[in-house]
């Protein structure tokens, strides 16, 4: 069951305050059960995803792995239902802030705290691990990267695998030029779906995801160009598990390897014939991989 929270993140030096949609899901039902259990907390990705992308359909995380673990959800700044914000304090290092903002506003102890991220989201996760190291006791990255030379790699993919539309339609996700129409989203999705997911149907309906466009454009053109995380590795204590998809375009499997080989204490699993959205072509072996490593 969940609850529905809007909650206050005060201001910090140069951003405003802003408020941030929540859902809480815990075994009960109640939002005072928080914390009974681990928590785990969902960074949806991006940049401007909000938390269905992993909460619709077939496939809702915090559905499944409610009954091991209370779950935190919550749309990022700007984004969903969270209040309206300009671009300019949604980076990747305030949305790393943000979620640090969380953490202390739920209470969650390093001792039973999972971080969790899905692609941008996982590109977050990993930055929070390495500017918090202590603050949370496990962290799954699912789709993430290491480093901006992520975008390179993924236009040398394309140079090699992807039909002219889609190699069109990828640089206008990669150079931040993408545009926010109904004809142009319905053409993404039928364009650029096989790449994402190996089981892709065509002529199937577009998925009602509330997308911040003029963020994710600000993303690619500027902070998603310089980051680089790598250095930092070696701080992250957390148990960590990584999973790729040996098909991901847009996260080569060159960053997952990166980032396993940089965190001590880590799990790879690669994926065979998945490409970025591993939840959709193995739902059922990705979801027990996620049991198997918050239960133990």
């Amino acid at each position: 069951m969940k609850q529905e929270w809007i909650i206050k993140l005060p201001a910090r030096k140069n951003i405003p305050e802003t408020s941030i949609y929540t859902e809480i899901h815990t075994k009960s039902g109640s939002p005072e059960s928080l914390g009974q259990r681990d928590v785990l907390i969902l960074m949806p990705g991006g940049p401007g995803n909000d938390h269905t992308v992993c909460d619709y359909g077939g496939n809702s995380f915090a559905e499944e792995l409610v009954a091991y673990i209370d779950i935190i959800l919550f749309d990022p700044r700007g984004c969903g239902r969270s209040e309206p914000s300009p671009i300019e304090y949604c980076t990747l290092e305030e949305y790393i802030n943000d979620v640090e903002a969380l953490r202390a506003y739920f209470k969650i102890q390093p001792t039973q705290g999972v971080l969790f991220g899905v692609s941008y989201g996982a590109i977050a996760a990993l930055g929070y691990a390495v500017k918090y190291p202590e603050n949370f006791k496990k962290l799954v990255l699912v789709g993430g990267a290491v480093s901006g030379d992520f975008i390179d790699q993924a236009r040398q993919n394309l140079l090699a695998i992807a039909t002219p539309a889609q190699l069109a339609m990828g640089e206008k996700i990669l150079s931040g030029n993408f545009e926010l129409t109904p004809d142009m989203v319905a053409g993404y999705y039928e364009t650029m779906g096989p790449l994402y997911s190996s089981t892709f149907q065509p002529g199937l309906p577009t998925p009602s995801i509330t997308y911040n466009v003029e963020l994710a454009n600000f993303g690619f053109k500027k902070f998603l160009r310089n980051f680089n995380y790598q250095p930092g590795l070696s701080k992250i204590k957390s148990k960590t598990l990584i999973i790729a998809g040996d098909k991901d375009w847009i996260s080569d499997q060159k960053q997952a390897l990166a980032i396993h080989h940089g965190i001590k204490n880590s799990e790879l699993i690669t994926y065979e014939n998945c490409g970025h959205m591993i939840w959709i072509d193995r739902w059922g072996s990705f979801l027990n991989d996620i049991v198997r490593f918050v239960k133990n």
